[in-house]
């Protein structure tokens, strides 16, 4: 099971990997403790590897993803984590400026701790130049599907045997080219446009449509029966829903001390109809002056559709 913060520890991850891009690191490990006599072990948020032994250093990160500053407390048990593994090396990441006691006390360790703060940023502090993205969800539903009557051509039934239909709704029993098969729903959902029943406005929208498929028309469906592909006539009525957002995306920088923004995060979370989604998209600028994105981490427990789009273009829209 995930424990919060994990998102935010693959981003640190992703971002100290474009800093370090010859350096091994891991997340999530459990290094042993040098004066255990019995293998007990330390959980490490991120262990950074550089050079190779004898010369290797050790790196711990620690990551605070709470709206809560970091207590001193918490500070020197971190301290005490990089005596007890060997470590070199401390990167401390929290979301919250560090206090100046903290502060104080790193100053004291020289080089060996690195204080890094995930500062938001307000509209007005983001350069003009600098590149800008929008969240845009959707999400169809197929609520109910109800009157379904399919039908053969006569005398088919007899001929192949055919019993009434027990599957659900979900299962790929059909096919509209004869070779791929998919679930009535996902036939639904490819028959209607919501989008342009929209006014472009975040919101949720209901409707319902009629499918409708023939034995004469040139669009064909054909049925999963016995092995094979018979083709089929069908009506029925569904009902639909479809939620639409499109959110700009805040942004923070990663931002270490005395040496300023060496990168920066996007994030989005949208509270939806189907559940809770959230996106985290980490940023850095190259030395050409361009920025690249690094990938993308996207938490969602149900299916969707969305697009993460430069906030100068025009949307664009995803199947």
């Amino acid at each position: 099971m995930s424990k919060p913060g994990d998102d935010l520890e693959k981003i640190v991850e992703i971002i100290e990997r474009s800093i370090s891009p010859a350096a091994k690191i891991e997340q999530n490990v459990f290094l042993p403790i040098l004066t255990s006599g019995e293998g007990h072990t330390a959980q490490c948020d991120i262990v950074i590897r550089n050079g190779n032994p004898p010369r290797e250093t050790l790196t711990l990160v620690e990551v605070q993803d709470r709206n809560s500053k970091v207590d001193i407390n918490t500070f020197r048990g971190w301290l005490g984590k990089i005596d007890d593994v060997g470590a070199q090396h401390l990167i401390c990441v929290s979301r919250k400026k560090f206090p100046s006691s903290i502060k104080e006390k790193a100053s004291q360790h020289g080089s060996k701790i690195f204080l890094v703060t995930l500062k938001e940023l307000s509209p007005e502090r983001i350069p003009l130049e600098f590149i800008r993205f929008i969240f845009q969800y959707r999400h169809l539903d197929i609520k109910v599907i109800k009157n379904i009557r399919p039908f053969v051509a006569p005398g088919q039934i007899e001929k192949l045997g055919l019993k009434p239909m027990a599957h659900n709704l979900d299962d790929k029993a059909w096919s509209l080219d004869g070779k791929n098969m998919i679930s009535l729903l996902d036939i639904c959902k490819g028959k209607i446009n919501p989008e342009e029943k929209t006014s472009g406005a975040n919101g949720y929208i209901e409707g319902s449509d009629n499918l409708s498929f023939n034995l004469t028309d040139s669009e064909e469906l054909f049925f999963g029966h016995n092995g094979k592909l018979v083709r089929i006539g069908l009506e029925c009525e569904f009902e639909w829903g479809f939620e639409h957002a499109e959110i700009p995306m805040s942004v923070a920088s990663y931002e270490q001390d005395k040496h300023g923004a060496l990168a920066w995060l996007f994030e989005v979370t949208h509270n939806s109809k189907s559940g809770l989604i959230s996106v985290k998209l980490p940023v850095v600028k190259l030395d050409n002056g361009n920025y690249e994105l690094l990938d993308s981490i996207v938490n969602s427990q149900f299916e969707y559709a969305l697009d993460i789009i430069p906030a100068n273009q025009q949307p664009h829209k995803s199947a």
